[in-house]
């Protein structure tokens, strides 16, 4: 077997091999982001969330892709007795988008006791959108960035193995003795 014909026989699988684990990487991906969602309610002024259990949350805002209704929210969370529940801003935020609703992560905090809690958001505009919800979710950053750095990585080895197909095929056609 020629040198060229050897590196399309290993190039071809590694390539069909790569598309299809980054197939399975996105929709494994879309499963931990749909997984990680406690809560999805309308955007109102308050309201009372049930959380299933101790632990670190993120609350995201969602709605129409290049909405302005999320401008000037604020947000505020109190236990069962009345005290607040302290909310940091993220720095690094989260997005995730469809072709028509982007998913914004806006803060994040921490309860200590499964049980409800009370949302009050301040700053909601008039007319804004009633499709517009917030979402709490478990945070799922460490997922999200190996799920990155496997599709980065397949990507790489997929367009490897195509470049490395169409050089071998080109240099094998080449190649051949003249008559």
């Amino acid at each position: 077997m020629s040198p060229a014909l050897w590196w399309i026989a290993v190039t071809v699988p590694v390539f069909l091999v790569s598309v299809w684990m980054g197939i399975r990487t996105v929709r494994s991906l879309i499963r931990t982001t749909r997984a990680s969602v406690v809560a999805s309610v309308p955007l109102r002024e308050r309201q009372i969330l049930s959380l299933p259990g101790a632990g670190d949350y993120d609350l995201y805002v969602e709605g129409k892709a290049l909405s302005r209704d999320f401008g000037g929210l604020d947000f505020a969370l109190s236990d069962p007795r009345g005290a607040t529940l302290p909310m940091r801003r993220l720095l690094l935020r989260t997005q995730s988008s469809s072709l028509s609703r982007v998913r914004l992560a806006l803060r994040s905090f921490r309860v200590e006791v499964a049980g409800d809690v009370t949302l009050s958001a301040t700053g909601i505009a008039p007319g804004q959108d009633p499709e517009n919800r917030i979402v709490i979710a478990r945070p799922f950053r460490a997922a999200l960035v190996a799920h990155v750095l496997a599709l980065v990585g397949l990507s790489i080895a997929a367009i490897g193995s195509l470049v490395g197909t169409i050089l071998s095929a080109v240099f094998a056609g080449g190649a051949a003795p003249a008559p």
